[in-house]
């Protein structure tokens, strides 16, 4: 039988291992956080400067990185 510990481990690895998709990106993950978190940083007021930061950060992203037309288009319907 095998421990808890070893058995969350090969899970762990596991995921590591998945391929990824044909038509996605190895950055769709990220580019998509940083458009969720520019979102709700625009709708507070108050961090004008920082919402433009993250929003830059997700533009060079999307601009230089491995990102999908299809993780473009779901960050434009956020």
């Amino acid at each position: 039988m095998k421990n808890l510990s070893d058995y969350l481990q090969e899970k762990k690895e596991q995921n590591k291992k998945t391929p990824l998709k044909k038509d996605a990106g190895a950055d769709d993950k990220k580019f998509i956080a940083l458009m969720v978190e520019y979102k709700t940083l625009r709708k507070n007021r108050d961090d004008k400067e920082a919402a433009a930061k993250v929003l830059k950060k997700a533009l060079e992203l999307g601009k230089n990185g491995d990102v999908s037309s299809k993780a473009k288009t779901a960050a434009a319907y956020l």
